[in-house]
């Protein structure tokens, strides 16, 4: 499975828009991505990115790379990066292939 892991670092007092482009993206992918098992969105509550500023996270679970590449390119996914341009000082994204103990 691909896990894709993306912190968000709004410019300052942008936090409610960020929430607000977070919650359509969910709701513009609500019909589903085929391949795509989990969307999830929140904001962050651990000290140390906050600390650094990063108050939202967003996790999404994929199938393989097709799936996600059919997330990437679909239309709620497109405005959505579109609208982090203006709200977004900084954002990373940590893409894995899930593992899991034995």
């Amino acid at each position: 499975m691909l896990e894709h892991y993306v912190v968000f670092r709004p410019l300052p007092g942008r936090e409610p828009e960020l929430a607000a482009a977070l919650a359509e993206l969910g709701a513009g992918l609500a019909g589903g991505v085929a391949g795509m098992s989990d969307l999830t969105w929140g904001a962050n509550t651990n000290r140390s990115g906050l600390d650094r500023g990063f108050t939202h996270g967003c996790l999404g679970r994929f199938e393989d790379r097709a799936a996600f590449d059919r997330y990437w390119h679909h239309p709620a996914h497109e405005r959505f990066m579109r609208a982090l341009d203006a709200i977004c000082e900084d954002r990373f994204a940590l893409d894995y292939l899930s593992a899991s103990a034995p």
